[in-house]
Protein backbone atom coordinates (compact mmCIF):
# COMPACT_ATOMS: atom_id res chain seq x y z
CA UNK A 1 0.00 0.00 0.00
CA UNK A 2 2.84 2.39 0.74
CA UNK A 3 4.09 2.02 -2.83
CA UNK A 4 0.65 2.69 -4.33
CA UNK A 5 0.03 5.73 -2.12
CA UNK A 6 3.51 7.07 -2.71
CA UNK A 7 3.29 6.77 -6.48
CA UNK A 8 -0.16 8.38 -6.65
CA UNK A 9 0.89 11.33 -4.54
CA UNK A 10 4.23 11.51 -6.32
CA UNK A 11 2.65 11.87 -9.75
CA UNK A 12 -0.10 14.25 -8.59
CA UNK A 13 2.37 16.61 -6.97
CA UNK A 14 4.75 16.53 -9.97
CA UNK A 15 7.74 15.87 -7.76
CA UNK A 16 10.11 15.36 -10.67
CA UNK A 17 11.08 19.01 -11.11
CA UNK A 18 14.86 19.23 -11.73
CA UNK A 19 16.81 20.66 -8.82
CA UNK A 20 20.49 20.98 -8.12
CA UNK A 21 21.62 18.85 -5.20
CA UNK A 22 23.12 21.78 -3.28
CA UNK A 23 24.20 19.75 -0.29
CA UNK A 24 26.06 17.34 -2.53
CA UNK A 25 27.69 20.18 -4.48
CA UNK A 26 28.93 21.75 -1.25
CA UNK A 27 30.31 18.40 -0.19
CA UNK A 28 32.07 18.03 -3.53
CA UNK A 29 33.57 21.46 -3.21
CA UNK A 30 34.58 21.22 0.42
CA UNK A 31 35.15 17.45 0.65
CA UNK A 32 33.72 17.78 4.15
CA UNK A 33 30.58 15.67 4.30
CA UNK A 34 30.20 14.05 7.71
CA UNK A 35 26.71 12.53 7.55
CA UNK A 36 26.36 9.22 9.40
CA UNK A 37 23.57 6.69 8.91
CA UNK A 38 24.22 4.81 12.14
CA UNK A 39 20.56 5.19 13.13
CA UNK A 40 19.17 3.15 10.25
CA UNK A 41 16.61 0.70 11.73
CA UNK A 42 17.70 -2.89 12.28
CA UNK A 43 15.64 -5.81 10.93
CA UNK A 44 12.99 -7.15 13.27
CA UNK A 45 10.44 -9.94 13.46
CA UNK A 46 7.44 -7.73 12.64
CA UNK A 47 8.18 -6.44 9.15
CA UNK A 48 5.34 -3.91 9.26
CA UNK A 49 7.00 -2.30 12.27
CA UNK A 50 10.32 -2.34 10.45
CA UNK A 51 8.72 -0.54 7.49
CA UNK A 52 7.27 2.07 9.85
CA UNK A 53 10.66 2.60 11.49
CA UNK A 54 12.38 2.91 8.10
CA UNK A 55 9.75 5.42 6.99
CA UNK A 56 10.32 7.58 10.08
CA UNK A 57 14.07 7.38 9.55
CA UNK A 58 13.86 8.38 5.89
CA UNK A 59 11.50 11.24 6.68
CA UNK A 60 14.05 12.78 9.02
CA UNK A 61 17.17 11.89 7.00
CA UNK A 62 16.26 12.96 3.49
CA UNK A 63 17.37 15.19 0.64
CA UNK A 64 15.45 18.45 0.58
CA UNK A 65 14.32 17.94 -3.03
CA UNK A 66 12.46 14.72 -2.16
CA UNK A 67 8.94 15.11 -0.81
CA UNK A 68 6.93 12.71 1.32
CA UNK A 69 5.60 10.80 -1.70
CA UNK A 70 9.14 10.13 -2.95
CA UNK A 71 10.09 8.78 0.48
CA UNK A 72 7.28 6.23 0.23
CA UNK A 73 8.70 4.99 -3.07
CA UNK A 74 11.95 4.03 -1.34
CA UNK A 75 10.38 1.95 1.42
CA UNK A 76 10.75 -1.81 1.86
CA UNK A 77 7.59 -3.70 0.96
CA UNK A 78 5.85 -6.99 1.64
CA UNK A 79 3.45 -8.55 -0.90
CA UNK A 80 1.35 -11.67 -0.52
CA UNK A 81 1.04 -14.48 -3.05
CA UNK A 82 -2.05 -14.55 -5.24
CA UNK A 83 -4.67 -16.96 -3.94
CA UNK A 84 -5.69 -17.79 -7.51
CA UNK A 85 -2.64 -20.00 -8.14
CA UNK A 86 -0.84 -22.71 -6.15
CA UNK A 87 1.36 -21.38 -3.35
CA UNK A 88 5.08 -21.75 -4.18
CA UNK A 89 7.07 -20.19 -1.35
CA UNK A 90 8.86 -16.96 -0.42
CA UNK A 91 11.18 -14.60 -2.28
CA UNK A 92 13.49 -12.16 -0.48
CA UNK A 93 14.62 -9.44 -2.90
CA UNK A 94 17.77 -7.31 -2.51
CA UNK A 95 18.37 -4.12 -4.48
CA UNK A 96 21.59 -2.71 -5.93
CA UNK A 97 24.15 -0.07 -5.02
CA UNK A 98 22.67 3.44 -4.57
CA UNK A 99 19.27 1.90 -5.36
CA UNK A 100 16.03 1.08 -3.52
CA UNK A 101 13.37 -1.67 -3.41
CA UNK A 102 11.42 0.16 -6.15
CA UNK A 103 13.68 -1.48 -8.74
CA UNK A 104 11.95 -4.79 -7.89
CA UNK A 105 8.35 -3.55 -8.15
CA UNK A 106 7.52 -5.11 -11.54
CA UNK A 107 9.18 -8.44 -10.82
CA UNK A 108 7.63 -8.55 -7.34
CA UNK A 109 4.14 -8.29 -8.81
CA UNK A 110 4.97 -10.97 -11.37
CA UNK A 111 6.20 -13.25 -8.57
CA UNK A 112 3.03 -12.81 -6.50
CA UNK A 113 0.98 -13.63 -9.61
CA UNK A 114 2.89 -16.93 -9.70
CA UNK A 115 2.18 -17.88 -6.09
CA UNK A 116 5.16 -16.44 -4.22
CA UNK A 117 5.16 -14.23 -1.15
CA UNK A 118 7.61 -11.39 -1.76
CA UNK A 119 9.59 -9.18 0.59
CA UNK A 120 11.87 -6.43 -0.75
CA UNK A 121 14.30 -4.94 1.75
CA UNK A 122 16.11 -1.59 1.95
CA UNK A 123 19.81 -1.83 2.74
CA UNK A 124 21.36 0.60 5.27
CA UNK A 125 22.56 3.86 3.77
CA UNK A 126 20.03 3.81 0.95
CA UNK A 127 16.79 5.70 0.36
CA UNK A 128 17.84 8.88 2.17
CA UNK A 129 20.82 10.92 0.94
CA UNK A 130 24.05 9.96 -0.88
CA UNK A 131 25.98 11.35 2.08
CA UNK A 132 24.84 8.31 4.05
CA UNK A 133 27.10 6.19 1.86
CA UNK A 134 30.23 8.06 2.93
CA UNK A 135 30.41 6.12 6.20
CA UNK A 136 28.76 2.87 5.07
CA UNK A 137 30.33 -0.56 5.54
CA UNK A 138 29.74 -3.65 3.43
CA UNK A 139 29.51 -5.63 6.68
CA UNK A 140 26.36 -3.68 7.58
CA UNK A 141 24.79 -4.62 4.25
CA UNK A 142 25.64 -8.29 4.70
CA UNK A 143 24.51 -8.34 8.31
CA UNK A 144 21.18 -6.68 7.49
CA UNK A 145 20.52 -9.04 4.57
CA UNK A 146 21.38 -12.12 6.67
CA UNK A 147 19.05 -10.99 9.44
CA UNK A 148 16.23 -10.24 7.00
CA UNK A 149 16.61 -13.69 5.41
CA UNK A 150 16.66 -15.40 8.82
CA UNK A 151 13.53 -13.56 9.98
CA UNK A 152 11.61 -14.16 6.75
CA UNK A 153 12.48 -17.78 6.14
CA UNK A 154 10.11 -20.55 7.30
CA UNK A 155 11.35 -24.10 7.70
CA UNK A 156 8.26 -25.54 6.01
CA UNK A 157 8.13 -23.26 2.95
CA UNK A 158 10.40 -23.05 -0.11
CA UNK A 159 12.70 -20.04 0.16
CA UNK A 160 14.29 -18.11 -2.70
CA UNK A 161 16.62 -15.14 -3.01
CA UNK A 162 16.59 -12.44 -5.67
CA UNK A 163 19.33 -9.89 -6.23
CA UNK A 164 19.98 -6.99 -8.56
CA UNK A 165 23.58 -5.80 -9.13
CA UNK A 166 25.16 -5.49 -5.65
CA UNK A 167 22.10 -7.34 -4.37
CA UNK A 168 22.98 -10.21 -6.72
CA UNK A 169 26.36 -10.50 -5.03
CA UNK A 170 24.75 -10.46 -1.57
CA UNK A 171 22.06 -12.98 -2.55
CA UNK A 172 24.67 -15.39 -3.97
CA UNK A 173 26.82 -15.01 -0.86
CA UNK A 174 23.83 -15.78 1.39
CA UNK A 175 23.12 -18.85 -0.74
CA UNK A 176 26.75 -19.96 -0.34
CA UNK A 177 26.51 -19.46 3.43
CA UNK A 178 23.32 -21.57 3.54
CA UNK A 179 25.06 -24.71 2.35
CA UNK A 180 23.78 -26.84 5.25
CA UNK A 181 20.25 -25.52 4.81
CA UNK A 182 20.17 -24.72 1.10
CA UNK A 183 17.80 -22.22 -0.42
CA UNK A 184 15.48 -23.30 -3.22
CA UNK A 185 16.61 -20.95 -5.97
CA UNK A 186 18.33 -17.74 -7.06
CA UNK A 187 16.99 -15.01 -9.36
CA UNK A 188 19.78 -12.62 -10.35
CA UNK A 189 19.66 -9.54 -12.57
CA UNK A 190 22.94 -7.91 -13.61
CA UNK A 191 24.76 -9.56 -10.69
CA UNK A 192 27.90 -7.51 -10.03
CA UNK A 193 30.24 -10.46 -9.48
CA UNK A 194 33.07 -8.38 -10.95
CA UNK A 195 33.22 -4.77 -12.14
CA UNK A 196 34.80 -3.48 -15.35
CA UNK A 197 36.88 -1.15 -13.16
CA UNK A 198 37.96 -3.72 -10.59
CA UNK A 199 41.58 -2.65 -10.97
CA UNK A 200 40.60 0.84 -9.76
CA UNK A 201 38.13 -0.23 -7.09
CA UNK A 202 40.89 -2.23 -5.41
CA UNK A 203 42.39 1.11 -4.32
CA UNK A 204 39.14 2.94 -3.60
CA UNK A 205 39.54 2.51 0.15
CA UNK A 206 42.71 4.61 -0.02
CA UNK A 207 41.52 7.06 -2.66
CA UNK A 208 38.33 7.99 -0.75
CA UNK A 209 40.46 9.62 1.96
CA UNK A 210 41.62 12.24 -0.55
CA UNK A 211 38.55 12.61 -2.76
CA UNK A 212 35.25 11.40 -1.25
CA UNK A 213 33.11 11.72 -4.40
CA UNK A 214 33.46 9.97 -7.73
CA UNK A 215 31.81 12.62 -9.91
CA UNK A 216 31.85 16.44 -10.03
CA UNK A 217 29.31 19.19 -9.45
CA UNK A 218 27.18 18.38 -12.52
CA UNK A 219 25.28 15.76 -10.56
CA UNK A 220 21.56 16.36 -10.13
CA UNK A 221 19.58 14.40 -7.55
CA UNK A 222 16.40 14.29 -9.64
CA UNK A 223 15.75 10.53 -9.43
CA UNK A 224 13.20 9.79 -6.66
CA UNK A 225 14.25 6.15 -6.15
CA UNK A 226 17.99 6.10 -6.72
CA UNK A 227 21.07 8.16 -5.90
CA UNK A 228 22.82 9.84 -8.82
CA UNK A 229 25.81 10.95 -6.75
CA UNK A 230 28.32 8.20 -6.07
CA UNK A 231 30.85 8.40 -3.23
CA UNK A 232 34.17 6.62 -3.67
CA UNK A 233 33.27 4.67 -0.53
CA UNK A 234 30.31 3.10 -2.33
CA UNK A 235 32.70 1.56 -4.84
CA UNK A 236 35.06 0.50 -2.09
CA UNK A 237 32.35 -1.28 -0.11
CA UNK A 238 30.95 -2.93 -3.24
CA UNK A 239 34.45 -4.24 -4.03
CA UNK A 240 34.74 -5.72 -0.54
CA UNK A 241 31.33 -7.39 -0.91
CA UNK A 242 32.35 -9.00 -4.22
CA UNK A 243 35.66 -10.07 -2.69
CA UNK A 244 33.82 -11.72 0.22
CA UNK A 245 31.78 -13.73 -2.30
CA UNK A 246 34.85 -14.66 -4.33
CA UNK A 247 36.44 -16.25 -1.26
CA UNK A 248 33.56 -18.75 -1.11
CA UNK A 249 32.31 -19.04 -4.69
CA UNK A 250 32.47 -20.17 -7.47
CA UNK A 251 35.45 -22.33 -6.47
CA UNK A 252 32.93 -24.27 -4.39
CA UNK A 253 29.88 -24.43 -6.72
CA UNK A 254 26.30 -23.98 -5.56
CA UNK A 255 23.81 -26.76 -6.23
CA UNK A 256 20.95 -24.27 -6.40
CA UNK A 257 18.59 -23.64 -9.34
CA UNK A 258 19.45 -20.23 -10.82
CA UNK A 259 18.15 -17.82 -13.42
CA UNK A 260 20.61 -15.05 -14.31
CA UNK A 261 19.91 -12.12 -16.65
CA UNK A 262 22.52 -9.65 -17.93
CA UNK A 263 23.38 -7.35 -20.83
CA UNK A 264 26.62 -7.55 -22.79
CA UNK A 265 26.50 -3.74 -23.14
CA UNK A 266 26.49 -3.28 -19.36
CA UNK A 267 28.98 -0.54 -18.54
CA UNK A 268 29.22 -1.65 -14.91
CA UNK A 269 29.87 -5.39 -15.11
CA UNK A 270 32.51 -7.65 -16.53
CA UNK A 271 29.95 -9.75 -18.39
CA UNK A 272 32.49 -12.37 -19.46
CA UNK A 273 33.24 -12.95 -15.78
CA UNK A 274 29.48 -13.29 -15.16
CA UNK A 275 29.27 -15.95 -17.88
CA UNK A 276 32.30 -17.83 -16.55
CA UNK A 277 30.93 -17.69 -12.99
CA UNK A 278 27.59 -18.99 -14.22
CA UNK A 279 29.24 -21.89 -16.04
CA UNK A 280 31.43 -22.96 -13.13
CA UNK A 281 29.49 -21.75 -10.10
CA UNK A 282 26.09 -23.42 -10.48
CA UNK A 283 25.57 -27.17 -10.81
CA UNK A 284 21.76 -27.50 -10.57
CA UNK A 285 19.18 -26.47 -13.17
CA UNK A 286 20.16 -23.09 -14.52
CA UNK A 287 19.65 -20.53 -17.27
CA UNK A 288 21.60 -17.42 -18.25
CA UNK A 289 19.98 -14.85 -20.54
CA UNK A 290 22.41 -12.38 -22.10
CA UNK A 291 21.17 -9.46 -24.20
CA UNK A 292 23.55 -9.05 -27.09
CA UNK A 293 23.53 -7.52 -30.59
CA UNK A 294 26.48 -9.59 -31.85
CA UNK A 295 25.09 -12.29 -34.13
CA UNK A 296 28.46 -14.07 -34.18
CA UNK A 297 28.58 -14.82 -30.46
CA UNK A 298 29.29 -18.56 -30.08
CA UNK A 299 26.57 -20.64 -28.45
CA UNK A 300 27.13 -22.03 -24.96
CA UNK A 301 25.18 -24.65 -23.06
CA UNK A 302 22.70 -23.06 -20.67
CA UNK A 303 23.33 -19.56 -22.08
CA UNK A 304 20.71 -17.93 -24.28
CA UNK A 305 21.59 -14.79 -26.24
CA UNK A 306 18.70 -12.49 -27.04
CA UNK A 307 18.56 -9.34 -29.12
CA UNK A 308 19.42 -6.26 -27.09
CA UNK A 309 18.11 -3.71 -29.60
CA UNK A 310 14.51 -2.68 -30.25
CA UNK A 311 14.91 0.06 -32.82
CA UNK A 312 11.15 0.56 -33.16
CA UNK A 313 11.29 1.75 -29.54
CA UNK A 314 14.55 3.68 -30.16
CA UNK A 315 16.39 1.19 -27.93
CA UNK A 316 19.96 0.55 -29.09
CA UNK A 317 20.77 -1.96 -26.35
CA UNK A 318 19.94 -3.01 -22.81
CA UNK A 319 21.64 -1.39 -19.81
CA UNK A 320 22.64 -2.53 -16.34
CA UNK A 321 19.31 -1.50 -14.84
CA UNK A 322 16.85 -2.11 -17.62
CA UNK A 323 16.83 -5.91 -17.65
CA UNK A 324 14.30 -6.30 -14.79
CA UNK A 325 12.00 -3.32 -15.42
CA UNK A 326 8.68 -3.63 -17.25
CA UNK A 327 7.67 -1.36 -20.15
CA UNK A 328 4.65 -0.33 -18.04
CA UNK A 329 6.75 0.90 -15.10
CA UNK A 330 5.44 4.37 -14.14
CA UNK A 331 8.89 5.87 -13.60
CA UNK A 332 11.16 3.90 -15.93
CA UNK A 333 8.84 2.43 -18.58
CA UNK A 334 7.80 3.55 -22.08
CA UNK A 335 5.89 6.51 -20.69
CA UNK A 336 7.99 6.79 -17.54
CA UNK A 337 8.55 10.10 -15.77
CA UNK A 338 12.29 9.69 -15.21
CA UNK A 339 14.93 10.24 -17.90
CA UNK A 340 18.33 8.90 -16.88
CA UNK A 341 21.02 10.67 -18.89
CA UNK A 342 24.27 9.06 -19.96
CA UNK A 343 27.60 10.78 -19.66
CA UNK A 344 29.72 11.84 -16.71
CA UNK A 345 30.82 14.96 -18.58
CA UNK A 346 28.52 17.97 -18.34
CA UNK A 347 28.46 18.57 -22.10
CA UNK A 348 27.23 15.03 -22.82
CA UNK A 349 24.94 14.86 -19.79
CA UNK A 350 23.27 18.25 -20.36
CA UNK A 351 22.57 17.59 -24.06
CA UNK A 352 20.52 14.57 -23.02
CA UNK A 353 18.94 16.27 -20.03
CA UNK A 354 17.62 19.28 -21.93
CA UNK A 355 16.87 17.56 -25.23
CA UNK A 356 13.19 18.18 -26.08
CA UNK A 357 12.87 15.49 -28.73
CA UNK A 358 12.85 11.71 -28.35
CA UNK A 359 16.36 10.48 -27.50
CA UNK A 360 17.90 7.15 -28.32
CA UNK A 361 18.10 4.71 -25.41
CA UNK A 362 21.17 2.67 -24.57
CA UNK A 363 23.63 1.63 -21.91
CA UNK A 364 26.22 4.06 -20.57
CA UNK A 365 28.78 5.04 -23.26
CA UNK A 366 26.57 3.86 -26.14
CA UNK A 367 27.32 6.11 -29.16
CA UNK A 368 24.52 7.84 -31.02
CA UNK A 369 23.94 6.60 -34.59
CA UNK A 370 22.93 10.07 -35.82
CA UNK A 371 23.96 12.69 -33.27
CA UNK A 372 20.71 12.59 -31.29
CA UNK A 373 21.49 12.26 -27.53
CA UNK A 374 21.42 8.81 -25.95
CA UNK A 375 19.62 8.45 -22.62
CA UNK A 376 19.84 5.33 -20.47
CA UNK A 377 17.66 2.36 -21.34
CA UNK A 378 15.49 1.94 -18.25
CA UNK A 379 13.11 -0.89 -19.21
CA UNK A 380 13.15 -4.26 -20.92
CA UNK A 381 10.66 -4.87 -23.78
CA UNK A 382 11.50 -8.58 -23.43
CA UNK A 383 10.56 -8.91 -19.77
CA UNK A 384 7.77 -11.35 -20.71
CA UNK A 385 10.49 -13.57 -22.23
CA UNK A 386 12.42 -13.44 -18.96
CA UNK A 387 9.29 -14.51 -17.10
CA UNK A 388 8.83 -17.43 -19.52
CA UNK A 389 12.35 -18.59 -18.60
CA UNK A 390 11.50 -18.12 -14.92
CA UNK A 391 8.37 -20.23 -15.28
CA UNK A 392 10.29 -23.03 -16.99
CA UNK A 393 12.76 -23.14 -14.10
CA UNK A 394 10.74 -22.34 -10.98
CA UNK A 395 7.03 -22.82 -11.70
CA UNK A 396 6.05 -26.47 -11.84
Amino acid sequence: MQLIFGLTEYVSRAALQPAQALVIVFCLALQACTYSDSGFPSPQEEFDLHIAEVKNHLMTHQMSQRNKAAVYLNLPFDLQASQDVPYRGKFLLIHGLNDSPFIWLDMARALTDRGFDVRAILLPGHGSTPEAMLSMSYKRWLSAARDQARLYRDTDKPFYLGGFSLGGVIATLLAAESEKNPIDGLLLFSPAFQSNINHLLRWAGVYKKFKPWMFGGMIREDNPVKYNSIPINSGSQYYKTARALKKRWPRKPLHVPALVVASSNDSVLNVNYTIDSFNTGFTAEKKLIVYNNDENTPAQEGVEYRSSAHLDLRILNQSHQSVLVAPTNPLYGVDGLVRVCNGNEWAVFSRCLFYTGEPWLGAQHTPSPDGVPVARTTYNPDLAGVLDAFDALFVR
